[in-house]
């Protein structure tokens, strides 16, 4: 009797047009991701810088460094796998990836441990009052040198900034705005 019931039940929700008109959007809406996903899968350019963000066991996840998009590449050659790490920078010319040995020495040795960082930061909030900025400013990297970049705001005001203090990936010319203590790319 109990079976009777179920199955009685089970053909109602199948003819409810309701839960019809959900499953095909539901169906329609995984899909519709799922080729998103699918288009994403790489998104190589020639010339392109991207960092290993996660090694996996049959390629690694990258994040290109201009607009921090991240796609897995299964394509890399074994030799330069075995080379790298989380971090690790490669560029993608001519149809594959290369290891960029002194990009990547050069990214590592910017790297600060965290009471290193906090006391660099702590130093220019007191020595910059920069806490008492208006949060919607827009800085533009003018220069940058060896331990600071310098920066421009608002009709052409300069900030010295010390260097771990602002992403690494910037470049001159691009804009960054500060928030919560750090400075942050414009993407």
């Amino acid at each position: 009797m109990s079976l009777d019931l179920f199955n009685n039940l089970l053909n109602n929700v199948k003819e409810n047009k309701v839960v019809q008109n959900f499953m095909k959007e539901l169906s329609d809406s995984l899909e519709k991701k799922n080729n998103e996903l699918s288009n994403q899968s790489s998104l190589k350019q020639e010339n392109e810088l991207y960092q290993v963000i996660e090694i996996d066991e049959d390629g690694a996840y990258l994040q290109n460094v201009k607009d921090n998009k991240v796609s897995k590449e299964t394509d890399i050659l074994k030799d330069v796998l075995d080379k790298i790490g989380n971090d690790s920078v490669l560029r993608y010319k001519d149809g594959e990836y290369i290891y960029e040995e002194d990009l990547t020495e050069k990214f590592m040795d910017s790297l600060v441990d965290i009471a290193e960082y906090q006391k660099i930061k702590d130093d220019f909030i007191n020595e910059s009052n920069i806490s008492e900025f208006d949060e919607n400013i827009k800085f533009t990297i003018k220069e940058k040198e060896e331990d600071y970049c310098t920066l421009n705001y608002e009709n052409e005001k300069e900030i010295k900034v010390p260097n771990a203090l602002v992403p690494f990936w910037a470049e001159v010319g691009e804009n960054l705005y500060y928030k919560d203590g750090k400075f942050n790319r414009d993407i």
